[in-house]
């Protein structure tokens, strides 16, 4: 993990059934996921059990500046309780100044909240210079009429909402797994599960 004011270290963190390393402070993205926790937590079948956490992979184009990118997931006590939505919104807002543009993609294991919606509407409305791309594997409550306005209020703001692709997802594997040089291999029913939660979106925006 990185942390300001410390020295930068390229760690990968797994956090998946099988480990109990511990989640990363707000202020630290992490560098890179073990693919056993890509999979897991990004699969995009309609029915899965077990899948709590939301993982969001960013990328931050500022200007002529190099691109930053990093992981965060939600985070749970000990530390303070926060989405991993609002991890990324906090960490990013050091990085805000109003004479730069931002170009912000989001790839998301899952759609945010109402309340985490709200925050993203409430970036947007107030910074004219950051723009957002958020790209779901799936979408989180989608039949509740509060997650369905949640989403509505951020389209309305600006946000481009998506749902994940096979090329967003080899493109994710490539960037933010730490891979050991594996090609990303698609899971069956990939395609067909990415029609049917993009009509779903549709629906509801």
């Amino acid at each position: 993990m990185e942390r300001y004011g410390a020295r930068r270290t390229a760690r990968v963190l797994q956090t998946c059934p099988e480990d109990c390393s511990p989640n990363p402070w707000i202020r630290d993205p992490m560098i890179r996921m073990y693919p056993k926790t890509f999979h897991y937590h990004f699969e995009n079948r309609p029915i899965l059990y077990g899948r709590y956490d939301t993982w969001l992979c960013f990328e931050v184009k500022r200007n002529d500046s190099p691109v930053s990118c990093g992981v965060f997931r939600n985070q749970e006590p000990p530390k303070t309780p926060c989405h991993a939505e609002d991890c990324f919104l906090t960490w990013f807002h050091d990085m805000l100044s109003s004479d730069q543009d931002y170009q912000v993609t989001w790839y998301t294991s899952w759609s945010p909240c109402p309340v985490c919606a709200d925050d993203v509407a409430g970036l947007l409305a107030g910074h004219g210079n950051v723009t957002l791309t958020i790209c779901c594997a799936r979408l989180y409550y989608y039949q509740d009429p509060d997650y369905q306005k949640g989403l509505r209020r951020m389209n309305r703001n600006g946000a481009r909402l998506h749902i994940m692709s096979q090329e967003e997802f080899k493109h994710c594997w490539e960037t933010f797994v730490d891979n050991q040089g594996e090609p990303f291999q698609p899971w069956d029913g990939l395609k067909e599960y990415h029609q049917l939660w993009n009509a779903q979106l549709e629906e509801i925006l």
